[in-house]
């Protein structure tokens, strides 16, 4: 009996390290950010602790890819997203022995793969940059393959979710791909972006950006599509005068906003009801998320409260507001492209329904593998008991470093050398923070891409 209490102890050890390790990721990144937010980019990677199995490999390539983009360390970086690129294909395949490992502690022992919109994002940091580095063929293959990973989440039948086509990402895109003349690509972005916008609304309550119509009907006009050209002054009330060509070159600025939203753990119980038929687990988790959803006063006798955790986004709410660019005698004021809090807060709801119904499987066999053994042994029931109590746990992980919002300033300057500088505003339309880009080159028939970080 001493024997196999000790091996069910260490059993347990194993489990609680394990499953510790995962669900504080949070805490671990606590130090990198802080670094981060402070623009020590040495300092943040020096703190960033490198996993040792794949539990969270995958965000340690994302964190440091991020971090080493910041930094100007544009090739890195890339290797890094790379990386992550790959290791997202391979844990497709996932790990069995995990899987069943999940069933009795939690999923965040089972190696994170990442949100839709977190792989999505990759592809916008790769394309910049390949921007910086001078490789604009090379940012275009990152675009193409942006495109058909949206493609992809388009026919995923997993959940049913809102994101399915990122608009921004679309709309970058496109806006990459007309920097190099692909007019055709281009215009398909465009075509994807103001779907996917129509789509946000609904979702998530973002607008069509204003500058996205007559990016439409320039590259309907440039490809000769004379009745969508028409179509688009009428829907959007544009003047033709807006699709003439300028002169110079074109300024396009991604002004990135704030922390993302994060994970935090949420306990709720539920109840087990004593005519519950506890022999078909995964009906009655069906039946227990109806009754959380639906909760009633007067149940019948309740057998046991079923205590579970799930995971909660907590806004990191920006100071920022506004954005405005300046430069030469222009201006531009920035427009609202992505929201990516709003996402991850309608994505993780959408998911909330199967996370908890094997949230509250798992909770059921643990309950019912402590009654069996209870009725054996007192001692190791009560064991088993605690392990299940100590194994549970939300699975909070999430690439923490990512921005909470993107804005678009963008303008056309005569060709030359010029001094940009970025303004960001608060509620009160007050300048809060500068950036100045100095001695930036304009050429003719060029696009110029530059993005800015605040941490605001």
């Amino acid at each position: 009996m001493a024997r196999l209490l000790l091996k069910t102890g260490i059993w347990a050890a194993a489990l609680l390290l394990l499953a510790g390790c995962a669900a504080g990721y949070s805490s671990l990144m606590r130090a990198p950010l802080k670094r981060l937010e402070r623009r020590d980019y040495e300092g943040a990677l020096a703190r960033l602790e490198k996993p040792e199995g794949k539990t969270n490999k995958l965000l340690y390539r994302l964190e440091r890819g991020l971090i080493f983009h910041y930094q100007g360390q544009y090739q890195t970086s890339n290797q890094e997203f790379e990386k992550a690129e790959k290791l997202i294909d391979e844990l497709y395949t996932r790990s069995v022995s995990r899987e069943l490992a999940s069933l009795v502690t939690n999923d965040a022992i089972i190696p994170y793969t990442g949100e839709e919109f977190e792989c999505s994002f990759i592809h916008y940091y790769r394309a910049l940059n390949y921007a910086y580095l001078g490789a604009p063929e090379d940012a275009l293959v990152e675009c193409r393959k942006a495109n058909l990973k949206l493609a992809d989440y388009a026919q995923a039948v997993d959940y049913k979710l809102s994101y399915k086509n990122d608009a921004f990402i679309q709309y970058m895109t496109g806006i990459f791909y007309e920097a190099q003349g692909e007019w055709n690509d281009a215009y398909i972005s465009y075509k994807d972006a103001a779907r996917g916008y129509q789509a946000y609304q609904q979702a998530f309550g973002l607008q069509l950006p204003p500058t996205l119509p007559a990016d439409l009907a320039r590259m309907a006009q440039r490809l000769g599509f004379a009745d969508e050209r028409a179509e688009y002054l009428q829907r959007y009330a544009l003047d033709p005068q807006d699709l003439a060509p300028v002169g110079g070159g074109q300024v396009v600025v991604f002004v990135e906003q704030g922390f993302v939203a994060r994970k935090r753990q949420h306990e709720i119980q539920v109840p087990l009801l004593d005519d519950d038929d506890t022999r078909e687990i995964w009906n009655l988790s069906d039946q227990m998320c109806y009754r959380y959803y639906h909760p009633n006063p007067f149940y019948a006798k309740v057998e046991y409260w079923l205590r579970v955790a799930l995971p909660v986004y907590q806004a990191l709410p920006s100071q920022i507001r506004g954005v405005r660019l300046s430069g030469a005698g222009q201006s531009a004021r920035g427009v609202l492209v992505e929201d990516l809090d709003a996402i991850a807060f309608k994505t993780l709801g959408e998911k909330e329904n199967s996370i908890l119904a094997k949230t509250l499987a798992r909770a059921l066999a643990k309950y019912l593998i402590t009654k069996k053994v209870e009725k054996e042994n007192e001692a190791l029931g009560a064991l088993f008991n605690w392990i299940g109590f100590s194994t549970e746990a939300a699975d909070t992980r999430s690439w923490l470093s990512l921005p909470s919002r993107v804005e678009l300033a963008r303008f056309s300057l005569p060709p030359g050398t010029v001094d940009l500088t970025l303004e960001l505003l608060d509620g009160r339309d007050q300048t809060i923070e500068t950036q100045v880009f100095p001695g930036v080159q304009v050429a003719a028939g060029k696009t110029l891409f530059l993005n800015y970080r605040s941490f605001r």
